[in-house]
């Protein structure tokens, strides 16, 4: 466009020396460079940061290998090579049936382990009725406990009373032998009176003084009765303390057996507890592995994972593929969706930014002018790179051409062709600045867009 410019301005030029208009002297030549400089120079500078015009331009689609997530022979190809294909259509088939023999096995061994789980389950039922029955035997055993204790308390009591019992008789027979000592002692005076002078006793008073000695003795041996009886009540209570302490033994007995049995069961329920624990992790790692089987036997059928097509497609039945990104079963390539980048030398994009105006001519499509959007200047370029390296980076290779991306995006408002991946062409900028500078721009691509007929890029 700048020579066309400067071819118009020699033209005039040379228009004006032909009529004489202006004298071919030192200073109008002088003049006229100058003004040549300002009258092209200007509005080339104004143009290029204005409304940059660049031919380095191609249509960029994203790319996907497409490499097998599981290894096996292809048991049939389903797609073409460069025939467009919807997302989720099959594209090949890999032999499953080492993948479904896998899952089979895998299911097994899930229902294997769900038994097994049942079975831990009701391993904790019965852990958890002998836990119940335990506990009750030690409630019963400890009432036992309390029982015999109330029964030993009983016979302590009894013997206690037996003992006053016997304190009581032998107080009685010490006294009934007091009386039973007079009697007999009245007894032998009356009787010894009666024998030395009849007349000092009468025989009455004799015959009462032996029966007051007889109801003595029968009172003495009364008492002597008792203390017999208090006695024989103080062995009976002794002995009832005796079983009373052996029951009460055999009751403590009774309740450490059945605290020992709880224990063992509350062990049973806390074993059989870990026992349904560890089934359960079994049925989590028996499900991983079903997933894990399931999934596996999904992937030996590779999908398109977009719209688009296949390219580097050479895949056959009986092709070996293994899950190596070096070793891809061909290239895919998503048209969903097509991005133009265009570099620029880095000073034409001091005024560009995201949103201005693009119009933009494609090589395969001459005559046709599209219009979009500036997506983003993409601010890095690999130059600025350094890999890491056991190698020093050399100083003469530290440099750059100056160019930066801009990716821009194409209106959809437009019909818009399906675009080849790689096609060149030449965009323009329009910026907002410098805005009467854009028709230079303007006039420049449509050019470029007819161009492309006889002057193929």
């Amino acid at each position: 466009m700048i020579a066309f410019m400067l071819t118009i301005y020699v033209a005039v030029v040379v228009l004006l020396f032909k009529m004489k208009l202006v004298k071919p002297n030192p200073y109008p030549i002088a003049l006229i460079l100058v003004a040549g400089v300002f009258v092209i120079g200007g509005p080339a500078v104004a143009w290029t940061l204005s409304a940059p015009v660049s031919p380095r331009v191609v249509t960029t689609q994203y790319v996907v290998q497409l490499v097998p997530y599981v290894k096996g022979q292809v048991a049939k190809v389903h797609a073409q090579a460069n025939v467009p294909m919807k997302k989720g259509d099959l594209l090949l088939e890999i032999n499953p049936t080492p993948y479904q023999n896998a899952l089979d096995q895998a299911t097994a061994q899930l229902q294997a382990s769900r038994e097994g789980l049942k079975q831990a389950e009701a391993g904790v039922d019965v852990a958890k009725a002998s836990v119940a029955s335990a506990a009750a035997g030690v409630q019963q055993a400890t009432a036992a406990v309390g029982q015999s204790k109330a029964v030993v308390s009983n016979a302590l009591a009894s013997i206690k009373r037996a003992k006053a019992g016997i304190a009581s008789a032998e107080a009685g027979v010490s006294k009934a032998k007091a009386a039973d000592d007079l009697a007999k002692t009245e007894e032998q005076i009356a009787v010894n009176l009666q024998k030395t002078d009849a007349g000092a006793i009468s025989a009455l008073r004799v015959t009462q003084s032996v029966q007051s000695r007889q109801a003595a003795d029968a009172a003495l041996q009364a008492a002597e009765t008792g203390v017999n009886e208090a006695q024989a009540a103080l062995l009976q209570a002794e002995a009832g303390l005796s079983q009373s302490q052996a029951a009460e033994q055999q009751a403590a007995a009774g309740l450490v057996a059945a605290q020992a049995v709880q224990q063992q069961a509350d062990a049973s329920e806390s074993q059989a507890m870990l026992g349904v624990k560890i089934a359960a992790s079994k049925v989590q790692a028996a499900e991983a592995q079903v997933s894990d089987a399931q999934f596996n036997l999904e992937q030996c059928k590779m999908l398109a994972p977009a719209d688009g097509y296949v390219v580097n497609w050479t895949v056959q039945e009986g092709t070996m593929l293994v899950p190596m990104p070096l070793a891809a079963a061909g290239t895919f390539i998503n048209t969903e969706q097509t991005f133009i980048v265009a570099s620029y030398p880095q000073n034409w994009l001091m005024n560009v930014e995201s949103g201005d105006d693009v119009e933009l001519v494609l090589n395969p499509f001459p005559g046709r002018l599209f219009k979009g959007k500036v997506d983003q200047v993409i601010p890095a370029t690999g130059e600025g790179q350094f890999d890491p390296s056991k190698s020093v980076p050399l100083a003469s290779q530290v440099g750059s051409h100056g160019f930066l991306a801009v990716k821009i995006l194409l209106d959809q408002d437009q019909t818009i062709p399906s675009l080849p991946l790689g096609a060149g062409g030449t965009v323009a900028i329009y910026t907002d600045h410098g805005k009467p500078v854009h028709i230079i721009s303007k006039v420049a691509i449509r050019m470029q867009k007819w161009l492309l007929y006889i002057m193929p890029s």
